[in-house]
């Protein structure tokens, strides 16, 4: 009888080895990558276009372009399309971010073809209907109104604004009035000119060969967008210092953060390790600080965001008014005392097992695994990223983790948002 008294014998991870996609281009150099397992008769297919909103020639039509492909075609209502997908039980979403724009297909492997020609039609004969661009502009607008209530979020938008402008894209945020602003031509041109720019195909599952030619076929008649987009040159800009007051909460939105790493750069992993260590987790030393030992919050997190052209890292918190200054200063004091002390045998140790062991929990199926390989395809990166992550987190030292900290971290590099 297992005595549930005695812990299971500590395992150090090995080495990390997960299959990869197999790669073809069909004829219309899309390329396509299939990985073929799992148990379950279930496909997965995305559609991936670098067509996010800081391509955008009128702000708001990379989102409305890709909502409105499920509001109707030339033959199709929304109620007929919503009906097909309710019939075969599958799902077709969209997702818009800054870069790309993503459109997914979920559904039983016996039920591709029909789903598969649905997914088609949505895509090359849109409508875009006046009546259903009106009921989602108002959706919206809706959506923005609550945001822009929540102190959390007018942070957010304020220090993305500081670190990259209003005149760069990752800097913009969509408001209200563009929303009312967008027009169906809008719509249109963004469709003709930039929604199909740069697409690849990922699909993952238990794809037989007949799904395998099916969804070959099909792709070969999607159009392929020259890929004319010019990235924007980042802005230089300066840390800032900025407090908002509306007088109306009783709580301070806090967000510090900096550019720092895009994906490819030599020293964006074990910053991964660093910025766990900060605040990337529940036992990181922000939490333990300002969460367990002061009280001040239910949660402080340190995130790095990883955009095509700009990265930067991000600590957020909310906390009440009358501890806002003695928790920015802890935060700080964090900072600081990764820069002149060397990071505990122990510590570290529990960093690297929570990352390698966390990492394990997300490539546990199929598309899991998929969604890791799309990281490294669409940031030019191949599956060396991840035998790179296992050895960098693994191998680095206390005196590594405080040279970086030295190095990215320095305390006059910081811009500091208040919302309260």
């Amino acid at each position: 009888m297992l005595d549930r008294t005695i812990p299971p014998k500590f395992k150090e991870i090995e080495p990390i080895h997960f299959p990869w996609p197999a790669r073809q281009v069909l004829g219309n150099k899309i390329p396509l990558y299939c990985l073929n397992m799992g148990s379950q008769p279930i496909i997965e297919l995305d559609l991936i276009f670098k067509s996010g909103s800081a391509y955008e020639l009128h702000p708001g039509a990379a989102y409305f372009t890709a909502a409105m492909l499920l509001e109707g075609t030339i033959t199709k209502n929304t109620q007929a399309i919503a009906h097909i997908i309710d019939y075969y039980g599958a799902t077709i979403s969209t997702r818009v971010q800054k870069d790309f724009c993503t459109i997914s297909l979920s559904t039983l492997t016996k039920h591709l073809s029909p789903v598969l020609d649905l997914l088609l039609e949505v895509l090359l004969t849109p409508s875009f209907p006046e009546k259903s661009l009106e009921l989602l502009k108002n959706v919206k607008a809706q959506a923005i109104q609550v945001a822009d209530k929540k102190n959390n979020r007018v942070a957010y938008k304020r220090f993305c604004t500081a670190l990259f402008t209003e005149a760069h894209p990752y800097g913009k945020h969509l408001t209200i009035q563009d929303v009312f602003g967008i027009q169906r031509a809008d719509l249109q041109q963004h469709y003709d000119q930039l929604f199909f720019t740069s697409c690849a195909a990922f699909v993952s599952g238990q794809v037989t060969p007949t799904a395998l030619q099916l969804i070959e076929e099909s792709l070969a008649g999607l159009p392929t967008a020259k890929n004319l987009l010019i990235d924007q040159i980042l802005p230089s800009t300066l840390p800032e210092k900025i407090e908002l007051v509306d007088g109306q909460h009783l709580q301070s939105a806090i967000v510090i953060g900096k550019k720092l790493l895009v994906k490819k750069e030599v020293d964006f992993l074990p910053m991964v390790v660093v910025n766990t260590l900060l605040g990337g987790y529940f036992g990181s030393r922000l939490m333990r600080n300002i969460r367990e030992d002061k009280g001040y919050t239910y949660g402080i997190h340190s995130s790095m965001v990883a955009l095509l052209q700009a990265g930067y890292l991000a600590i957020t918190t909310e906390v009440a008014q009358e501890v806002t200054k003695e928790t920015i200063k802890e935060v700080y004091k964090e900072i600081e005392l990764l820069h002149h002390e060397l990071v505990s045998d122990q510590t570290l140790a529990n960093v690297k097992n929570y990352l390698l062991g966390h990492f394990l929990t997300t490539i546990n199926d199929p598309f899991a695994i998929m969604q890791k390989f799309q990281t490294t395809y669409l940031h030019g990166l191949d599956q060396s990223y991840y035998t790179a992550f296992y050895h960098q987190v693994r191998n680095i030292t206390a005196v590594e983790v405080r040279k970086l900290a030295q190095k990215y971290l320095s305390l006059d590099s910081f811009t500091q948002v208040i919302v309260r």
